[in-house]
């Protein structure tokens, strides 16, 4: 008979394979880092986990996904590069094991008393690509006992691997992104928004498209010619992605029309979220062309089954219309 210990060796292997084909089955990097850090808790029998990317300009990490009973609040809080055990993974590049977390000088108990959280050990390893650091993956309380070598050396696969799954999404994301305004193409748009819809009926939370025309465009190009309508569509499709999330997916429609897919944000946020980005372009001027926009958004609460892109597309089509309709360089929204 197989002892506990190679029952447990031959469960891990098989958690492994199956972590390894969910990470490879999929281009976005949300369901990547979500299907490491899940099954990396479950690899090491975890009571939490998370992952946390590093923004290099800013120098600082921010959590991408976390997961366990209190993480949800964890959303939001960033660190600073060698801040914390994640912050020093991530400067040093170096695989960490922590087994009593509050006598060690590079944790950070600021993220536990925000979350009502008690952190006893930990693993944390980075995440990096041949030449560059993503960020790092930590793992937190072992049920049974405490963290080792071993599960250290366990959890350095998944994120090896989640590294070159990311890399890989991102260099397929660069090669669908329009040249002209560096935002995603529609083709990489309505695959994202496919996969966003089944998300969204799955988990039943919302989804909303934004559809936005640039008023009168045609004039600008008929009036001032075709290199400042050019400017005009690279400075509103720069406002378009300053202005709106890290899971939000903006692409340039068509033409002087834009979309942009944004989960989970609730009804109620998103005329004002719709009228934020209205007031940024209306501010705008290049060449001395004044700029003003229509946005037209559609709303899915995640209820209903049946309901498909198509549907959703409508809405936006048909908010965008009644914006023309009622003056342009306004806001309007079907639900």
């Amino acid at each position: 008979m197989a002892s506990l210990q190679e029952d447990r060796k031959i469960e891990q292997l098989n958690l492994l394979i199956n972590m390894s084909a969910l990470i490879n089955s999929t281009l976005d990097i949300q369901e990547i880092i979500k299907y490491a850090i899940e099954g990396s808790t479950r690899l090491l029998d975890a009571e939490a986990g998370s992952l946390l990317f590093l923004e290099e300009q800013a120098g600082e990490l921010f959590f991408a996904e976390a997961v366990g009973e209190k993480w949800e609040k964890v959303k939001g809080i960033k660190l600073k590069k060698g801040q914390g055990v994640a912050g020093w993974v991530a400067e040093k590049g170096k695989l960490l094991l922590v087994q009593n977390a509050s006598s060690d000088p590079r944790f950070f108990d600021g993220v536990d008393k925000i979350c009502g959280f008690v952190t006893k050990d930990i693993i944390c390893v980075p995440v990096r690509t041949k030449d560059k650091i993503l960020g790092s993956m930590e793992v937190i309380n072992k049920h049974s006992g405490s963290f080792d070598l071993d599960d250290m050396l366990i959890v350095t696969a998944p994120a090896n691997q989640v590294a070159v799954a990311i890399e890989n999404a991102r260099l397929y994301e660069e090669s669908i992104v329009d040249g002209l305004t560096g935002l995603y193409q529609r083709k990489f748009l309505e695959l994202r928004f496919e996969e966003e819809l089944k998300r969204s009926k799955r988990y039943k939370h919302p989804l909303n498209l934004v559809m936005i025309d640039i008023d009168y465009f045609k004039k600008v190009n008929d009036q001032h010619g075709h290199l400042i309508g050019d400017a005009v569509l690279r400075e509103v499709a720069s406002a378009l992605k300053k202005n709106t999330g890290l899971e939000d997916i903006v692409a340039r429609y068509g033409g002087e029309e834009f979309a942009i897919v944004m989960p989970h944000s609730p009804v109620e946020n998103m005329k004002k979220t719709g009228e934020r980005l209205r007031a940024e372009i209306e501010g705008m001027e290049v060449s001395g062309v004044r700029i003003t926009i229509s946005v037209g958004i559609g709303h899915f609460d995640g209820r209903d089954m049946d309901f498909n892109c198509k549907d959703l597309i409508k809405r936006a089509d048909e908010a965008l219309s009644l914006v023309r309709k009622r003056g342009r360089n306004r806001v309007e929204m079907i639900v």
